[in-house]
């Protein structure tokens, strides 16, 4: 599995991909934030972590950030796809839920909305908009694709809170408000020698409680979600700066040389320098 060395812009960190997919032309992959995918034409299949999709015609995909996945068709077949990448950091929504689909492993019930829903038709056209739109970069574009993407997650998160019933969706939603203070502290505190009771304290739950919410909720444990987050932004530091190795790992958090090459290969299976010399993958290119 590979990561793909793709760096969205830190000012609007929105950006789409137009691609046709062959048999066994893409390997499995994953990338630090989430994708929307629109099966424009074709079938196939989509592999998402353990789960795989059958492929149709107005199919959407939702993969979280550094969910292992992979297209597919069958030998005789391919498959034509619109790929809309970005950081829920553009949103600047005041509502975290929105974010739910993007954050939660209980939330995303189905990482695929079948074609021939409603919701998945109103999804497609927001979708095939924001491309448009960041293809042709005409002036408010960006304002354009804003309002776009924010409008897709209302729709998803709606739909995903209909798939749950009354309990489940304010067990999950009370258990999210109460962790989404501290994945804001992990942010702001990346640098810093965080520790478990750091963040608990700052949630004002217990070290047991707060570790068995990031598992919940995230599904990774404090410690795998910390040291994730700390690889994400060397990467980024990587391909979007010309710093010293040195001076990137310090920058994102790692306590020494030995510690930040460890994590770094086990997440990305390639040492930090061997990253930032491989050749970029720019969105707008198919692989």
């Amino acid at each position: 599995m590979r990561k793909e060395m793709m760096e969205l812009d830190s000012v609007f960190p929105v950006d789409m991909a137009r691609r046709t997919i062959t048999f066994n032309t893409v390997s499995k992959h994953w990338h630090p934030f989430p994708e929307l995918g629109l099966c424009i034409s074709g079938e196939g299949w989509f592999h998402i972590m353990d789960r795989t999709y059958p492929v149709r015609p107005g199919d959407i995909f939702v993969v979280n950030q550094a969910q292992p996945h992979i297209a597919n068709c069958d030998p005789d077949k391919s498959c034509r796809y619109l790929f809309i990448f970005f950081r829920p950091s553009i949103l600047e929504t005041n509502e975290p839920e929105l974010l739910l689909p993007f954050n939660s492993q209980p939330f995303l019930v189905s990482n695929r909305i079948p074609g021939e829903l409603p919701v998945a038709q109103e999804l497609a056209r927001l979708i095939q908009q924001m491309g448009q739109e960041l293809e042709g970069r005409e002036l408010g574009f960006r304002s354009q694709v804003r309002s776009k993407l924010l409008q897709s997650c209302v729709l998803l998160a709606r739909y995903y809170r209909s798939l749950l019933s009354a309990g489940e969706w304010n067990a999950l939603v009370s258990s999210f408000n109460r962790i989404f203070p501290a994945l804001e502290y992990i942010r702001a505190h990346l640098t810093d020698n965080i520790r478990l009771q750091n963040v608990a304290d700052h949630v004002s739950l217990s070290p047991s409680r707060t570790y068995h919410l990031f598992k919940e909720i995230i599904g990774d444990g404090f410690k795998e979600y910390l040291i994730k987050m700390r690889v994400k932004e060397a990467q980024r530091l990587l391909i979007g700066s010309d710093l010293p190795i040195t001076e990137v790992y310090l920058k994102s958090g790692f306590p020494n040389h030995a510690a930040f090459y460890r994590s770094f290969h086990q997440l990305v299976n390639m040492t930090p320098g061997e990253y930032r010399s491989g050749s970029l993958w720019r969105p707008n290119e198919i692989r």
